[in-house]
């Protein structure tokens, strides 16, 4: 994971993928480059101060990000025999609750300066911790299950 501040312009930050965040899995690695890039992309409005703006827009995707990727990613979990599926899960729970927790005060009060704030917080810590923490704890299993799967045909070959 790469992050940069510029002074340019105001106080802008990029919050960019990098590799060291795969997982091994393509379809959930595009899932979370696809995430960090809307995130960026919206850090970038904020910067130009256009982020309320664009917060009803993040919010109808993280409303389909959420639903798609938690479940691709909960299958694959179960799927492989991820020990802390159960855990993982709960944190995906949680997520949900937050987002609709942000998505109610957004319904209630509008786009305002604390919702843009809060949804900034909450996104960055899910983005720097989740997945740079679990999601690639979950990718240090896929490889180390592929690589049983590979010694067990190489014995057996």
């Amino acid at each position: 994971m790469k992050i940069e501040f510029s002074s340019k312009g105001g106080a802008a930050m990029s919050l960019q993928w990098t590799e060291d965040l795969a997982v091994g899995q393509p379809q959930i690695d595009s899932q979370h480059r696809e995430m960090f890039q809307r995130f960026d992309a919206f850090m970038e409005a904020c910067s130009k101060r256009h982020g309320l703006e664009h917060l009803r827009e993040l919010f109808a995707f993280l409303d389909r990000y959420v639903a798609e990727h938690f479940q691709a990613e909960e299958a694959l979990m179960e799927d492989q025999g991820y020990a802390d599926l159960e855990a993982h899960r709960q944190q995906h729970v949680h997520f949900r609750r937050r987002l609709a927790d942000l998505r109610d005060e957004l319904d209630a009060a509008g786009p305002t300066v604390h919702v843009l704030v809060h949804t900034n917080k909450v996104l960055l810590f899910w983005l720097t911790e989740h997945i740079k923490a679990e999601d690639r704890r979950f990718g240090e299993h896929l490889r180390r299950k592929a690589g049983s799967v590979r010694a067990n045909l190489s014995e057996s070959g």
